[in-house]
């Protein structure tokens, strides 16, 4: 029976059950890609000026063909589907019977000879095509000895570029990939490559692993360091664990993709790596830098590391103790002392949203969640201490702070707090850390420089200008220069080592007014002011912009509006820039910036008069808003930040992870 690929069709790759290790290939050859054109004057009666095209098969005499009318006249064109595959099994049938032949081959370790033609050879390959028309002595030659491939490469794929197939199984794939690379046959690099990855398991990623870096393979090596990733504590079960490169070995260990393993496991993989042959102990400080001593606890540190020889001995190990010791000696300043040996080991990002006062009862949120982008869902992580709203959120080394606000609902801000509180995304815990000097609603927090500024805001007594500013080092707030005005309802953003504050309410007054802060000289400036008042809107930075976005103002007759405008200020021009207009109003809002996008969470719509649950997402490239999706309900003055987390499917119902650290 005639094979598929000989009548020009072009078949998809095919491999056998993994476990046989055995792969197939056909393809149409692209040495004749380029078929035949035929042509033939006809007539047809239609008006000269139209181009029409008419398909027409012929499915059973392998010819395809269209016809088109021109001005010029009318033009058959017939294609051949079964051309290009002829001449191949042609030219395959004339090396089997040794016709017309012009050029021998021998590998280069044995004396088996392959008549080939060189015009097939040279369309197939640039090495062989540099061979026979560059120069080279062997242009002239009748017979050539390869001696960069094997006979079993060469006879694959001298039988791939004269069939378009290609069998491998892990017996012969280093031969042909080492052929392949030598040659330079593409299509048959692509095939192993293919192969590779198609039979990666646990018993032989290791050994895929050191193909791919011997015959320098991105793809599959990309897909190995994945795959051990994924499967590293099922890995650790096998005896394969061990054969391990260090170069492998050290890039598992430090990277934040490793999941469901403790830094005590890591730590006991490693040191079962370094003695399973001598030699190893060499690697001993590279290797023990990529685990996070920091991050175990007390009794794990004493009981299973510090017992192990080398870490009381190497200097570099000793020293990685001592870092770990004076971690956990200083909860405080945790944020500002993060490294990679500190860092959650996590890549997975998330829009999180904290707090905020229900719709219907006015009662005040505790609940910190997360939006799983895959699942299209919100995730529960632990609940704050004590439920918040119009309070101030902001991150430093992927510590979540959240600052003031208030408790009960009051729109007042009689009912402002002075607390501070810390989540830690690692052991998804909760702690308490210094206090306000003032309680403080209605206010902005920003991140900047490893500090905290607390600006302006009200309380009981009244609005406020103050700012304070609290220092992870010595877990204490301090006051600043404060603003000329008391401002309450505004919104600010970093940007240049500067803290910008714009809009906002003053004596009942709604602002358009943006000032900057310089946290070196303990100043205050002005710059241009907004081109709309507006307060309880939000502000953020993306790129070189600052985004002004939503909020509301005083329509004039006792009442208020949404301000559904928004804009940007350019720090170095001093210029604001109107964008695209919101789809809906929103104050009192949680914004995010996430993967270069704006989100705008929840918040009050003072035209529905209700507040709402909706997310909002501006995209700066586009100019262009869109609703995403919503919040689980209601919430206004409810706040925003991207934070690192454990990815959302390893996050289990119990309220936290075990942590050694806790405050003094």
């Amino acid at each position: 029976m005639e094979h598929p690929a000989h009548r020009g069709e072009t078949m998809p790759i095919g491999l056998h059950d993994s476990h046989q290790h055995s792969f197939m290939v056909w393809t149409t050859h692209s040495l004749f890609a380029a078929c035949p054109t035929y042509h033939l004057t006809g007539s047809l009666v239609e008006d000269d000026d139209a181009h029409m095209k008419v398909a027409l098969g012929y499915g059973e005499m392998g010819i395809s063909a269209h016809l088109q009318a021109s001005k010029t006249g009318n033009t058959r064109f017939f294609t051949s589907n079964t051309h290009s595959s002829v001449v191949l099994q042609g030219f395959d049938q004339l090396r089997i019977e040794g016709l017309l032949c012009d050029v021998t081959l021998v590998a280069g370790d044995g004396d088996e000879a392959f008549p080939v033609h060189r015009a097939m050879m040279a369309s197939s390959s640039d090495y062989f095509k540099a061979m026979f028309t560059g120069g080279m002595k062997e242009q002239d030659l009748m017979c050539i000895k390869l001696h960069g491939v094997n006979r079993i490469g060469l006879k694959k794929i001298i039988d791939f570029i004269y069939t378009a197939k290609l069998s491998l199984n892990m017996e012969n794939l280093q031969d042909t990939l080492e052929a392949a690379s030598f040659l330079q046959i593409l299509p048959v690099l692509d095939f192993c490559k293919v192969f590779l990855i198609s039979g990666v398991s646990l018993d032989n990623c290791v050994e895929v692993g050191r193909i791919a870096n011997t015959y320098n393979l991105t793809e599959v090596d990309k897909y190995v360091n994945n795959f051990i990733l994924k499967n590293f504590p099922s890995l650790l079960g096998t005896g394969e664990f061990v054969k391990l490169p260090f170069e492998r070995l050290a890039f598992v260990l430090s990277s934040n993709s490793l999941k469901h393993c403790t830094e005590l496991d890591l730590f006991k993989a490693a040191c079962r790596w370094l003695r399973y042959e001598d030699g190893r102990m060499d690697y001993a400080p590279k290797l023990m830098k990529n685990i996070r001593f920091p991050l175990m606890n007390p009794q794990e540190l004493i009981n299973h590391v510090q017992t192990v020889d080398f870490m009381r001995t190497d200097n570099t190990c000793v020293n990685l103790l001592l870092e770990a010791s004076n971690y956990q000696m200083m909860p405080y300043m945790q944020p500002v002392m993060q490294s990679e040996r500190t860092a959650i080991r996590s890549d997975s990002s998330h829009l999180v949203t904290l707090g905020g006062v229900l719709r219907q009862q006015l009662v005040v949120s505790k609940e910190l969640r997360l939006f799983d982008e895959k699942a299209h869902e919100w995730k529960v992580l632990a609940p704050m201490d004590a439920p918040r709203y119009q309070h101030g959120i902001a991150v430093i080394g992927n510590f979540l702070y959240v600052v003031g606000g208030q408790s009960n609902y009051d729109t007042k801000g009689k009912t402002a707090v002075d607390t501070v509180f810390r989540y830690d995304p690692r052991y998804n815990k909760w702690m308490q850390v210094a206090c306000l000097n003032e309680k403080r609603t209605f206010f902005h927090l920003s991140a900047l420089k490893g500090h905290l500024y607390a600006v302006g805001g009200r309380n009981a007594a009244g609005e406020l200008a103050t700012v304070e500013c609290y220092n992870p080092r010595t877990n204490e707030w301090t006051y600043v220069a404060k603003m000329n005005e008391p401002h309450y309802g505004h919104a600010g953003t970093v940007y240049g080592g500067y803290m910008y504050i714009s809009g906002g309410i003053t004596h009942d007054t709604f602002q358009k007014e943006l000032m900057c802060f310089d946290p070196d000289a303990d100043k205050w400036t002005q710059k241009a002011p907004m081109t709309t008042v507006r307060g309880l809107h939000c502000m953020c930075t993306v790129g070189d912009r600052l985004y002004v976005i939503g909020g509301n103002h005083f329509r004039g007759t006792s009442d208020y509006d949404d301000v559904l405008s928004c804009e940007y200020y350019s720090p170095a021009l001093d210029l604001w820039t109107p964008i695209a207009a919101m789809l809906r109003g929103q104050s009192d809002v949680g914004v995010a910036v996430f993967e270069n996008k704006i989100y705008v969470v929840g918040g009050y719509s003072w035209n529905n008069r209700c507040m709402v649950e909706i997310v909002q997402k501006y995209d700066p490239e586009k100019d262009e808003w869109q609703k995403v999706f919503d919040l689980p309900e209601s919430l206004g003055g409810i706040r925003a930040c991207t934070l690192t987390v454990f990815p959302p499917d390893d996050i289990s119902g119990s309220p936290s992870r075990e942590s050694p650290l806790s405050a003094p």
